[in-house]
């Protein structure tokens, strides 16, 4: 009898510190309804280039997130629950400090993982895409139905009167680089853009070790595009999980992107690629160029027609 009041009591104890740690009531696991705070974490078999999911999280439409229009066939949307949950929380931080703030997300993984078409990761549960938040001259934020480029200078080539937006996307690199239950390992993102948004950051005074973690995180990767036109967020293997490699494997670099690579060039300004920066380069003196004044609201950019997602999409050795 005292044995299994021994047993029940622990039972209980653990049931309450499960529900104390769980994900955002918006995200769901295994389609477990919303108000349901348990969810398994699933497994992350493989690596980000060849793997499959098991057990995932479904990542859902809220008043603060939304699925860009183009990516959201095939419900592209499962990740680990750590990945899935932080992206939830992500956007609430972003709207927290900025109420009209709306995420926009592209691909993560497919149900069970494994190939997608137009990537070369996405496999294994562990990354998504992640529109850069976007504003007019007048502050005002806009939306598109596709990702959309930038230039260093905060400018859209393809769309005249749109801006990077980077108090917004500065909060919501803060976010992951911030995140302590999820373990982002790479923000992947072009060289221009991340000297943009660590300027930005300096200028605003935020915190020297939030800054120097963003840096650390942001990477343009080689042998990709060179994500102009949004965040590529990964987060690594979580502790003790069997069968999950942390790394890209071997077997991406042999796929051929390069007909997509042409594509998205013909689109989009060159952009030199870089490594892991060392310490010394993490944190910029100089601020970026301010984008030039452009009166209205800028008319709808032009779809781009067999637009490229990502190429080799976070490759980082050569």
């Amino acid at each position: 009898m005292r044995l299994t009041l021994v047993t029940l009591a622990l039972a209980i104890v653990s049931a309450s510190a499960v529900a104390r740690a769980g994900p955002s009531d918006h995200v769901r696991g295994g389609r477990i309804a919303g108000g349901a705070r348990f969810m398994r974490v699933g497994r992350s078999l493989g690596s980000p280039t060849e793997g499959h999911l098991i057990g995932g999280a479904h990542l859902d439409d809220a008043p603060y997130l939304r699925i860009v229009p183009t990516y959201a066939g095939g419900d592209v949307r499962w990740g680990l629950e750590p990945l899935v949950s932080m992206l939830d929380r992500a956007a609430r931080e972003v709207r927290r400090q900025f109420p009209e703030a709306v995420m926009s997300v592209g691909h993560l993984s497919q149900p069970g993982g494994g190939e997608i078409d137009r990537h070369a990761s996405h496999e294994s549960g562990r990354d998504a895409d992640v529109a850069f938040y976007m504003r007019t001259q007048t502050e005002k934020p806009l939306y598109n139905d596709h990702f959309v480029p930038f230039r260093g200078d905060g400018t859209a080539p393809s769309w005249p009167g749109a801006f990077f937006d980077d108090a917004r996307n500065w909060a919501l690199v803060a976010a992951f680089a911030g995140e302590n239950r999820a373990r982002v390992t790479y923000i992947f993102v072009a060289a221009p853009l991340r000297a943009r948004l660590l300027a930005y950051a300096a200028r605003i005074g935020a915190p020297l070790p939030l800054r120097s973690r963003a840096a650390e995180l942001m990477e343009q990767p080689r042998g990709s595009l060179p994500h102009d036109d949004h965040f590529h967020v990964r987060i690594g293997c979580p502790p003790g999980m069997a069968g999950c490699i942390e790394l890209p494997t071997a077997h991406a670099r042999r796929r051929g992107h390069s007909s997509l690579a042409r594509n998205h060039a013909a689109h989009t300004p060159a952009v030199a690629h870089e490594s892991r920066p060392a310490a010394r380069d993490l944190l910029p003196d100089s601020h970026p160029i301010e984008p030039p004044a452009l009166p209205g609201t800028p008319a709808d950019p032009p779809a781009l027609l067999g637009e490229p997602i990502d190429d080799v999409d976070g490759l980082v050795t050569p």
